[in-house]
């Protein structure tokens, strides 16, 4: 069941409307863009916590007729437009920034936006297509896709369920910097969402976990980078482990998969393979690709999928480490087997189907 205002209700019962459908995208970036059918833009705050958004007129726009079902079918909406305005871009399309967006489509009454909104769909943006000569066509999927995906409900597995760096995780990929006369509290073992961890002010591939509780000092020490290498800092005591999450920039470029890097730590080869790359300057800013392979002594990257658009030399760069969710990397890399979340030891299928022996 829908909710309108009455007054908005008066409206879609009356003889004459003055309706407009807009739909805004919420990309994964923060980035919200509003767009309407109507011939002029329409200011309006849809009371979801992203504030007045400017819809614009795209009279490029086109969408299809919105096909919903009461069954656990998956809902069908296209939108197909042209690349007129310069908050869509092809290069952005291209590079997958739309790609998973949040939609809300919703009408509202142009003469008067005080009615509010009817809401006719909401979404995440699938496939993206760029047609020629300088179009676009994308498809909206329901929240019944997540579950024609699998991926609402969980099963017993022998690796761990969670993400490297998740809530459920705990391990902290990018933990607060340093700061001065601060308490900090000591991480336990084997539980790396306790106690505290920071990085330093200047990147040096070590972040620090706390290995004696304290109050910080008034200055900066200088950090042993030793790995495991202890650092007074007050009354608190730091101990030195590998960054979760390196820096770098690209030096030479194969192609968009395969790259060199500028990078003068020491990650070894299994520690960054699997994780995730992101892209922090030139063309793919903001990008984000998992890592097939990376090889310490070559400083070679090679992706699992091509970066979207052209890797330059001197581009920046992060790298947070891979994790294949296995109980041994999880107990001896990342020391934090108590938020491991799969089941290793559950009887997998060669003993459920395994039968007495027979008597003679």
């Amino acid at each position: 069941m829908k909710s309108v205002s009455a007054g908005l209700a008066a409206h879609l019962a009356g003889d004459l409307t003055t309706l407009a459908t807009c739909w805004k995208v919420k990309r994964t970036d923060g980035t919200v863009l509003g767009f309407t059918d109507h011939d002029a833009d329409l200011a309006f705050d849809l009371g979801d916590g992203d504030g007045m958004v400017t819809y614009l007129a795209a009279s490029g726009y086109l969408r299809t007729a919105i096909a919903s079902s009461n069954a656990l079918d998956v809902d069908n909406l296209e939108v197909e437009g042209i690349l007129a305005s310069a908050t869509i871009t092809d290069t952005d399309l291209r590079a997958g920034r739309y790609d998973s967006a949040q939609v809300k489509v919703f009408l509202v009454n142009w003469a008067n936006l005080s009615d509010g909104a009817l809401a006719l769909k909401g979404g995440t943006i699938g496939e993206v297509t760029v047609t020629a000569p300088g179009g676009f066509r994308s498809e909206l999927r329901g929240m019944v896709q997540a579950y024609a995906q699998g991926s609402v409900t969980e099963t017993y597995t022998p690796d761990c369920r969670a993400d490297l760096g998740d809530a459920r995780c705990g391990v902290r990929l990018d933990p607060p910097a340093w700061a001065a006369t601060t308490a900090v509290t000591v991480r336990q073992a084997q539980d790396a969402g306790t106690g505290s961890v920071v990085k330093p002010s200047v990147y040096n591939d070590r972040h620090f976990r706390c290995s004696t509780a304290g109050t910080t000092g008034a200055n900066e020490p200088a950090w042993n980078t030793t790995l495991a290498g202890v650092t007074n800092d007050g009354s608190a005591v730091w101990t030195a482990i590998r960054a979760r999450t390196v820096i770098a920039t690209v030096a030479t470029v194969t192609d968009r998969r395969t790259f060199t890097l500028a990078y003068a730590g020491d990650a070894p080869d299994a520690f960054l393979t699997g994780g995730l790359l992101t892209f922090t300057s030139g063309a793919n800013a903001g990008i984000k690709r998992e890592v097939k392979t990376w090889g310490l002594t070559s400083k070679t990257v090679t992706l699992f999928l091509d970066a979207p658009l052209a890797v330059q030399a001197g581009d920046g760069l992060t790298i947070s480490a891979g994790c294949d969710k296995s109980l041994a990397v999880c107990r001896d890399t990342f020391d934090n087997v108590f938020a491991f979340r799969g089941e290793p030891h559950v009887p997998g299928n060669d003993l459920l189907f395994r039968t007495p022996n027979a008597r003679a």
